[in-house]
């Protein structure tokens, strides 16, 4: 199990709320490459479509790109996080017991980098249909915890 937190911020910039937005991009390739690039303008300038916002062209490697614009659901954020070695103190005593008196798994940290409202999904040459996996996806997923956490007498009342 995961919690997420603020990220740790040093004292000197602990005064300012960081609420750092970004459009994350799902690329058609791997990268072997974690980190900052120094010239990320050299790299990586998206154009959009004059005639769709939604939609643009972009150049990498020499490969030429298109990418879609894809909307969260009204009511939901996206988080961009980072893995930490920290963990949720759950203990009772010296030992981790869930409420039914079985050890639990520890609840690792991740750490808040920044939030988005929507992403670009890419492909080579073409832009991503409206059933591709990572378009489609997110809505899906939604539409699907949904209706997991719909109790039987919600479902009733909204029909």
């Amino acid at each position: 199990m995961f919690a997420i937190q603020p990220q740790h911020k040093s004292s000197e910039s602990k005064d300012k709320e960081s609420t750092d937005k970004c459009i994350p991009n799902i690329l058609p390739c791997r990268i072997h490459h974690d980190g900052a690039v120094e010239s990320l303008n050299r790299y990586w300038t998206p154009k959009a479509d004059p005639e769709d916002n939604n939609l643009q062209t972009a150049y990498f490697r020499g490969r030429k790109l298109r990418g879609r614009r894809v909307h969260l659901p009204e009511g939901y954020e996206g988080v961009v996080v980072t893995h930490t070695d920290r963990e949720m103190p759950t203990t009772i005593g010296s030992e981790t017991v869930s409420a039914e008196g079985e050890r639990d798994e520890p609840i690792k940290v991740l750490e808040k980098q920044a939030t988005f409202g929507d992403y670009m999904v890419w492909g080579h040459e073409m832009i991503p249909a409206a059933d591709d996996s990572f378009v489609k996806g997110v809505e899906e997923w939604v539409k699907f915890a949904g209706v997991m956490h719909t109790v039987d007498g919600d479902e009733k009342k909204s029909a």
